[in-house]
């Protein structure tokens, strides 16, 4: 029998973990290996990496990983969106760390000009938050003139993980972003699908420092001699690709360190007060996919800060007065409030471990029914797909379909973001039909349904407070 194939390379560039994997002519992933990110440092609200070591690190996987491939084999690149660095054109070493999505330097920034908030919604379907790229600019501008003059000086450029790595393997000849992801700066007007020269000038970034906007699948970059990239999209947006069925309608439920609830729209224009609007998949200069987004910041560390799964969660509710907000880092959709954090009710904290884990996990399925409904104005989806490492806990999806009262699909892909990203650099349709596992309402949960309401009266209470 012949050796299968490799069609394409897919890497995961996540904030914790990077991967690659090898997608085979049948469109099954193999080979999939992965490494810690380096790690980020910084107190408060300062998260900062190393861009040159964060480099490093994914080209070392790449080339462990495409031993073997036949030269030329594309690549595709799925990154977590938001981190960025500044680098120097002349050498391509950044002169500024690399700043973490998760970096909240900018919240007093934002706080100080929230009237620039619904220019920032309208034109960018995002909300004004420091955890996008624009707000951080003009904060460190302000905290840090040594940092403006490089933004301005001409010397410098700017960009996500991906535009960095562009760079660096065209050796300063290409500095693009893709559209999926300079979507998430806060800085692009979703109408044009380019920059925004008025909320550049807001931020006071100049649009010389910035690169160039392009679609997913772009003119190919060679990394080595084994590989060539040919597409390049946000991480989230790769996952969504992958499971979201053309057929029908569906909702994309990602839990992991954050959840995520994404529902596909190809209206740029949709707006759902709370919620984000961002491309999902950018194709030649004039068409897009967007979806709507609501999120649930720090789910999975809020879960697990209560204790080991499983949880126990069982027909009837053994702490019918407890409560919880699971955004460990700060409220999010519809609300964003970032001073809300993991939130109990009263007297739920002195509860043991395994209580207090289940009232948390109550209330992610609480506030994930609660998105479902609000970004899905007609009903819910024909299909709800359900990903991410909570799903380990065995209570998890049973707990939702209760809520719910009606199936849903855990993706038995567990890396749909390779998935994704792999299928578009070989030129593939990024759906991948893949395998799901049908969870069907049954008793464990049956409380929950009746308990959401008195959920959303407490969390009524809490905001108004």
């Amino acid at each position: 029998m012949s050796p299968v194939r490799p069609l394409a390379v897919g890497a995961d560039l996540g904030s914790t973990t990077i991967k690659v994997g090898i997608l085979d002519e049948h469109g099954r992933l193999t080979r999939v290996e992965s490494e810690p990110a380096p790690p980020l440092a910084g107190a408060g609200h300062l998260r900062e990496g190393d861009a040159e070591a964060y480099a490093a690190a994914a080209e070392g996987l790449l080339r462990s990983v495409a031993r073997g491939v036949p030269p030329g084999t594309p690549l595709g690149l799925a990154t977590q969106r938001s981190s960025f660095t500044l680098w120097d054109r002349r050498d391509g070493l950044p002169r500024f760390p690399l700043v973490s999505w998760q970096d909240r330097r900018a919240a007093a920034w934002c706080d100080r000009h929230r009237t620039l908030e619904p220019e920032v919604v309208r034109r960018t379907g995002l909300a004004l938050s420091a955890h996008y790229v624009g707000p951080k600019l003009a904060a460190m501008q302000e905290e840090d003139p040594t940092f403006r003059a490089a933004l301005h000086d001409g010397d410098h450029a700017l960009g996500t993980l991906e535009t960095y790595l562009a760079w660096r393997w065209s050796g300063g000849g290409r500095h693009e972003s893709d559209l999926t992801v300079a979507a998430r700066t806060a800085m692009l007007d979703l109408t044009t699908g380019d920059w925004s020269t008025e909320l550049l000038e807001r931020f006071g970034v100049p649009a010389t420092v910035l690169p160039s906007v392009v679609s997913t699948e772009r003119e190919a970059i060679p990394f080595d001699d084994a590989l060539r990239l040919t597409a390049t999209l946000s991480d989230q947006a790769a996952a969504a690709l992958a499971v979201f069925d053309p057929r029908c309608t569906s909702a994309l439920v990602n839990l992991g360190t954050g959840a995520f609830v994404l529902r596909p729209t190809d209206d740029a224009a949709l707006r759902r007060p709370g919620y984000l609007l961002a491309p999902i998949l950018a194709i030649g200069q004039d068409a897009a996919r967007y979806a709507l987004e609501g999120t649930v910041n720090g789910a999975g560390p809020a879960v697990d800060s209560c204790g080991p799964a499983p949880t126990d969660l069982s027909e009837d509710d053994p702490t019918p007065e407890g409560y919880a907000v699971p955004d460990r880092a700060g409220l999010g959709s519809p609300y964003w409030r970032p001073e809300i954090g993991l939130t109990l009710s009263s007297g739920a904290e002195e509860l043991p471990a395994q209580d207090r884990r289940r009232i948390v996990l109550e209330g992610l399925l609480f506030r994930v029914r609660q998105i479902l409904e609000e970004l899905c104005e007609d009903g819910l989806p024909e299909r709800i797909v359900l990903a991410g490492g909570l799903l380990r806990d065995p209570a998890v999806a049973p707990g939702l379909a209760a809520l719910l009262a009606r199936p849903v699909e855990v993706l038995l892909e567990p890396e749909s973001g390779l998935v994704g990203a792999s299928r578009l650099a070989a030129g593939l349709d990024p759906y991948a039909a893949s395998t799901t596992e049908n969870v069907e309402p049954g008793p464990r949960g049956h409380y929950l349904p009746e308990k959401f309401g008195s959920w959303l009266s407490w969390l009524e209470q809490l905001l108004s407070r």
